[in-house]
């Protein structure tokens, strides 16, 4: 049995010339973060930085869940 996936998409911009947009404002509307699944147990996980808790980055596109990070020995 398969596990569904998830796609996140960035809104459409608006066709208005001369129209600058900016990413910092702030609220529910301003959260960009990305789905990721561990490479061990496929748990999801929300990425928001280079920085997010039980989140352990080992290679590109490849994470662990904090979990199985210590089961594999990245974290003690």
């Amino acid at each position: 049995m398969s596990s569904p996936s998830v796609q996140v998409q960035p809104q459409p911009s608006s066709g208005a010339k001369g129209v600058s947009h900016t990413t910092k404002e702030s609220g529910p509307a301003a959260m960009n973060f990305d789905i990721v699944r561990c490479s061990r147990c496929q748990r999801s996980m929300s990425l928001e930085n280079d920085s997010s808790p039980g989140v352990v980055r080992f290679g590109m596109n490849s994470y662990y869940c904090s979990r199985c990070a210590s089961m594999v020995g990245f974290i003690r």
